[in-house]
């Protein structure tokens, strides 16, 4: 039996993942490798060198080969960015066999949500957007409402209610370019917070109602959930990259050294920290380096998660004014999350119990520990994702496949040649 590859990769502001696994019985999961490699050409999501977006998607993806022996198979993309919203929207067809009820099977069903989506690409606007993922929520059967499966019953009419996620076409252009100029086959792109929340939620927290908050280095990415469904999904453009310039410029050191302070030192609860405790901060450019207080970079990281969480609660009650519907509180995530007692200023600003989201890794194996972390969250989504999509091992994809192996064979003779 072939083995069944499966890639994902995360597009962050801060750092490319490539995960190369194999799907195994019982959709089980062993991972074969893993590559990180600087992100370069992207930033709030967005493509802002197409060169260096690419180079960094061949460096991680190089980087797993290497350590997987084999080649990136099945390539699943997460995206974000304020570029990306999304809309409710209703479908509905009729099932009637002349003036006799039929019964209902999978290509109603396709029919209803392909009605659904042209009511969204009907609409004035939508021209330069495209459709990248189309969520059922209920079905309405005639005047029986609320219907969660509807596969089997008899009816004459049916309406869906969706939730459908749009992109600007061109920044998606721009994502499939990316990875064709690095040598690979067109990806199937999905919004990360959909991934993230595969990782780092269950279904009793989605059926109370939560709102999950992954802070990426560039963007800060909101979805809530309500009734089991995605009730909305919002991008706001500040990120732990802000937090990392301003620790870089408060105590004057390069961006990879505040980087690392940040998550070493960085602590949302100023008080907590001990006043006389210090640290050696590294010069720029080979200046001396210098002891600054951890109770001065505790304030520096508090202001600014402060202020990351207020804009996310403005722009939340702007469209959810419902908070106190949400019983399963907060699930926050992504490298951010990662800062000491950032749980305490979510309550305070958003009232409502908090919890950080590490990813589920239980049906993983292979070099899993490395992934136990917030900030593989998306990534590890993008796996869980895959399993349940009919794409992944399709005839189309067996096709993708071959014409994958063969890009890396020129890609290691273009390789061979260049450094002759």
């Amino acid at each position: 039996m072939k083995e069944k590859i499966i890639t994902a990769i995360d597009l962050g502001s801060f750092k490319t993942c490539a995960i190369i696994a194999s799907l195994q019985e019982h959709n089980k999961i062993e991972i074969k490798g893993i590559g990180v490699a600087e992100s370069m050409g992207i930033d709030n999501g967005l493509v802002r060198d197409l060169q260096a977006t690419s180079e960094s998607i061949q460096r991680a993806i190089e980087i797993a080969e290497e350590q997987a022996k084999i080649p990136a198979e099945n390539i699943f993309t997460a995206i974000s960015g304020q570029h990306i919203f999304g809309k409710n929207a209703a479908g509905r067809v009729s099932i009637a066999n002349g003036n006799q009820a039929s019964e209902i099977d999978q290509m109603h069903i396709e029919s209803v949500i392909n009605d659904a989506k042209n009511s969204i690409k009907m609409q004035a606007g939508t021209e330069h957007l495209e459709i990248l993922h189309c969520i059922p929520q209920v079905y309405d059967i005639d005047s029986q409402k609320g219907i969660l499966n509807p596969i089997g019953m008899t009816g004459f009419s049916m309406t869906v209610h969706t939730y459908i996620i749009l992109a600007e076409a061109n920044h998606l252009r721009n994502i499939r370019k990316a990875f064709d100029m690095a040598g690979f086959d067109e990806p199937t792109i999905v919004l990360g917070s959909i991934a993230t929340a595969e990782a780092v939620t269950n279904e009793d927290e989605k059926k109370l109602g939560c709102i999950v908050l992954d802070i990426g280095g560039g963007t800060s990415d909101i979805t809530i959930f309500k009734d089991g469904f995605m009730a909305m999904n919002i991008c706001v453009p500040k990120g732990g990259k802000l937090l990392t310039n301003d620790l870089a410029v408060g105590l004057r050191t390069p961006p990879k050294f505040a980087e690392e302070l940040k998550l070493e030192y960085g602590n949302a609860n100023n008080a907590e920290v001990d006043p006389e405790a210090t640290v050696l901060i590294e010069g720029i450019g080979g200046r001396a380096a210098v002891t600054k207080s951890l109770s001065f970079i505790a304030e520096i990281t508090q202001i600014r998660v402060n202020e990351i969480l207020e804009t996310c609660y403005k722009n939340i009650l702007a469209e959810f004014p419902y908070l106190d519907s949400l019983t399963a509180g907060m699930i926050i995530t992504g490298g951010t999350a990662l800062i000491k007692n950032i749980n305490l200023p979510v309550d305070e600003v958003f009232n409502m119990p908090c919890k950080i989201g590490y990813p589920e890794t239980v049906r993983f194996s292979g070099a899993v520990s490395r992934l136990e972390s917030p900030d593989f969250a998306t990534v590890i989504g993008l796996l869980f994702y895959s399993i349940n999509n009919d794409k992944v091992f399709s005839k189309r994809t067996v096709i993708a496949n071959y014409s994958n192996t063969m890009n890396n064979v020129f890609k290691s003779i273009k390789k061979f040649f260049a450094e002759l």
